[in-house]
Parts: structure tokens; sequence; C-alpha cells
């Protein structure tokens, strides 16, 4: 009598892996390809797998072509505390409350800071507006950074936002020269800091962003500062990318290599982490609250404890995909920003037209998850908003308005959310030389989900099962058939019926899609051991 195998399947908690041999796996186990999944699903957060979180509309005023999102915490005339996000669009400035959008305007004034008004006494307004000159990238995105209740903006000339008054004026120095035309800003230690022009960056006075007085007292340790990244007597590269870690280390990243300014400016150490790896683009890093930062390099994504002496790591060694490594980002918007709700990093890498890839890093388990989004909800510019619960990670997007990930939609903003998972290559043959048959499989979904579809696919090598079902999912996801699919059906909330697809072959491949939310919970299979392979 053919022996019988019975298998369980678990789902691939370690991510997407295409690095890896197709034969041998360890646990947790990666999936050859998917999309639109988690590791933690979205029904009641477990780590079972399942579809991504939905979007929804976080107000519904369309801002535009969206360039720039902040956000900004001041005290406003009332002494107030205000939590506002500010945005940049269509060259406009503007700031959301709650889900209320408004446009900021300011009163014409003299320079003494009278309000200029018409014959009858009526003020004359103008919208707040600023106009980008980014020359690190071609996207056209901004810098800002956020001190003492005002929003500094890189633009052509070093400009300053009141919220309290809607008014974008350029910064005037009090003393010294203001640097022009640097597309970097970042506040560290009480410091304006500008940089990204070229080799050298600049710092503000202590606490007086309109200081830049570089010659000084040198015993005064709060005075205005310049300095470059680089060892001495050497000619140091241009930053893309400063990242302040609190009031420990300001980070300043070039294309290729990364340094850390430890302590203050003006008598601070700085010190080189890598002389091969940097972060490829101004919002190419995020910051977890434990110090804990993300990049993407010209090799991938590395992590490194922000402002320690350690090297950074890769992400993953084996499961970070190929797609990561030497992404554009002359022809590509690249945007991080840490989620704590599901404790992982978002990396968005929106192309410059049509739709793009984006990735969902699961820390924990060291899982990249690709996220695909339709056209219209591409992200342009993202941030990391506080509020009175967990932070928000809100996207700019490409339609004008702004989206953030909710784990209560179950769609995307009325979109249905189109998402795929290959389990597998799993051999259900008892050796290389034996044939075998897939006689039953059942699955076992979460309750109170939505069905799904399951397919098999079955070939004589792990390699060629793969294949097939990645071919299958790339069909699938244009709208076409997918070919070499030997059993099918759907699976709802629950224990499922037996099917029996009663197909031969030595390796399957488990092909799990759905436009509904989905949590996993097992699948089983039955095969049967047949005679020798020919």
């Amino acid at each position: 009598m053919p022996r019988t195998s019975h298998k369980t399947l678990t789902f691939p908690l370690a991510g997407v892996s295409r690095r890896g041999g197709y034969r041998e796996q360890t646990r947790p186990f990666s999936a050859p390809w998917a999309v639109n999944v988690r590791g933690t699903g979205a029904l009641e957060s477990r780590e079972r797998g399942g579809s991504r979180p939905g979007l929804s509309k976080v107000c519904a005023t369309d801002l535009g072509s969206i360039a720039g999102l902040f956000p900004l915490v001041y005290l406003d005339s009332s002494g107030g505390r205000q939590h506002d996000l500010v945005y940049i669009g269509g060259g406009s400035l503007g700031t959301v409350r709650g889900s209320a959008a408004t446009e900021s305007d300011g009163s014409l004034q003299t320079a003494g800071g009278v309000t200029i008004t018409t014959e009858d006494g009526t003020e004359i307004v103008f919208p707040s507006t600023v106009a980008s000159a980014c020359t690190i990238t071609d996207t056209g995105a901004y810098s800002a950074a956020a001190m003492e209740g005002r929003l500094y903006l890189a633009d052509s000339v070093l400009r300053v936002y009141n919220p309290v008054t809607g008014v974008v004026v350029a910064v005037v120095a009090s003393s010294g020269t203001v640097p022009t035309g640097q597309p970097l800003v970042c506040n560290y230690r009480g410091r304006l800091v500008l940089g990204g022009a070229n080799h050298l960056w600049y710092a503000s006075r202590q606490g007086d962003a309109s200081d830049w007085h570089f010659g000084a007292d040198m015993d005064d340790r709060g005075r205005a500062v310049a300095g470059q990244v680089a060892l001495a007597g050497h000619l140091g590269d241009v930053p893309t990318a400063m990242v302040p870690v609190q009031d420990k280390a300001l980070v300043f990243a070039c294309a290729n290599s990364l340094w850390s300014l430890r302590g203050d400016p003006t008598d601070g150490a700085m010190a080189q982490i890598s002389d091969e790896l940097g972060v490829i683009a101004p919002g190419a890093w995020a910051v977890a609250p434990d110090g804990m930062m993300a990049f993407l390099s010209n090799d991938g994504v590395y992590m490194w404890g922000a402002g320690s002496s350690g090297a950074p790591v890769r992400f993953s060694e084996e499961r970070v995909p190929g797609e990561l490594r030497e992404v554009s980002a002359t022809t590509n918007t690249i945007s991080m920003a840490y989620d704590p709700r599901g404790r992982g990093f978002h990396l968005f890498i929106t192309p410059s037209a049509g739709a793009g890839t984006h990735w969902w890093l699961d820390v924990k388990r060291k899982a990249a998850w690709p996220v695909v989004m339709q056209a219209d909800h591409q992200p342009t510019a993202v941030a990391r908003v506080e509020g009175t619960g967990l932070a928000d990670v809100v996207l700019g997007c490409s339609d004008g308005y702004l989206r953030k990930f909710d784990p209560d939609a179950t769609d995307d903003d009325g979109t249905s959310i189109e998402s795929h998972v290959l389990i597998g290559p799993i051999r259900i043959a008892g050796a290389d030389v034996r044939d075998s048959r897939l006689d039953e499989i059942h699955g076992i979904m979460a309750d109170l989900d939505g069905s799904v579809t399951w397919r098999v696919v079955l070939e004589d090598s792990a390699e060629a099962a793969v294949d097939a079902a990645v071919a299958g999912v790339t069909a699938a996801l244009a709208g076409s058939t997918p070919a070499g699919v030997a059993g099918s059906g759907t699976w709802s909330n629950g224990r499922n019926r037996v099917a029996r697809p009663r197909a031969r072959g030595m390796w399957v491949v488990v092909w799990i899609s759905s436009t509904t939310q989905w949590a996993y919970e097992a699948v089983a299979m039955v095969s049967r051991q047949l005679g020798r392979t020919r």
C-alpha cells in the first residue's frame, strides 16, 4: 500500500526571502513572495499572519501636490498646547488639526511688525508659500525642523513659519550671515543645523536661530559653528541626511559613509561609523523610540543603535530582497517612518510615475513584507504624528489626500486590498527519486474574517514550483488568469471542508489570496507516496 504523509503548514512569519535556497528552511519559515500581508494579522493583532491593515482618510480636504509633512507642537495665542500637522501642497503651506485642514495666510506688515491695512481698515493678507530648492534629489521634497514652537524650512533661503500668525518669512541674521541653498535642516541641542549643499555643515548659536556668526569667542560654547564630515586633512563628502538622536548625537549620513557627532557641535567628538554604508536620500531613515535607527543604503536596509560606537548591521542577512539594493534616489521619493502600532518600520519607495512596491519591516521577526497600493495612494510625503495615544504614520498621497494605516480599516479608503502569500515550497515526496500525489488539503482560517482563495502549484522541483507560483501572482496582480494551478477553492472563517486535488508532483506551493481582511490559523495536507520517478 502506498504510504500516506500528513503535513500542517505554519504561516511564513520570517517574511519574504529571495536570497536563501529553495529546498531547505529553518523556523521561522519564509515565503518566496507575498503582497499586502504581515506576520501579525490585522484581526486581533495576533502573530499568526494575515492581511495588512487598510488605509483611512485623515481629513476630507484635497491638499494638492503634497511635498512635505511636518508635525509641530506649539502654544497658541491663549497659551493652549497644540499638535498640528504642517503640510506643503503645491507650494502653499497649511495645517491640519484633527480632521480639519487650513491653508495659512498672513497679514502684510512693515519691517517693524505693524500690520498694513487698506483705507477702510481691512488687513492685506497673502498665502504662506514656499518654493523648493532641493539639490539632493529631483523629487522636490522639503526638509524642515521644529524649534521653540516654530517650523524652519530648508528652502532656497532658510525660512521660518510661525503657527500663531500664519506667516512664513525668511530668517534674518542678527549676527553673521545665514547660509543659503542648504537643502537639509534639523534641530540638535537647541541649534539649527544646515547642510547638504556641499561638504560643509553649519550650526546656529544655541537657542538663537538668527545668530550665524562663526567668528565668535572660541571660549563661548554656545557660539555658531561650522564643520565638515571627514577625517583630519581630508575633503568631506556631501551629507544626504542629518539625523538628530535626542541630545545625544547628530548623525551625518552621506551616500556611502556614516558619521556621528557626539556632544555639542562646538566641543563634541566626530567619529566615522562606516566608510561603506550611508543613507541614499534625505527621508530614507527612521528612528524608533529606543534609539534604533533603520536606513536604506545602496546595499539594502541596515539597522544601527544611533549614537553607539558599533557598526550598522543588515536588517536581515538572508531575507531582504535584492530589489532593495541600489534603489535610485533620483527617480523615487523615499521615506521611512517607525510605526509603534506594528512595532516596525515603513519603507516607502514611490516612483516619479506609476505605482511602486513599498515595504513593511517587522523588527521582531526581521521580516520584510511587500506592500502595494493603488496609484492614487502612492506616498509623496510621510510624517509620524504624536497624539493622545500611540503615534500614527500619516501619508501624503499622490491624489492630494492624507491617509493613515488604520487597524479598523478593512480596505484602502474604499478600495479593496488585494493580498497574496505563497507558503512553501514543501516537499511531499518521500525522496528525490520518488513521485507523490497531493490527495487532500483543508484550511483553518481565523473567525470573523473574510473568505480567501486557495490554490496549489505542484512541480518536480522546489525552484520550478516557486517560479510557477510567483508567475501566477504576477498574472493575478495584472488582472490575468494564472496558469499552472493544480487545484483551487475557497476557504471562509473557521475550519473548512476537505478538498481533494489529487494532483501529482514532488514539491508544492500553497497560494492564498483575498480581497477581504483575513487571518491565518493552519493548512493541513495529506499526500500519498507513489513509485519511483522516471
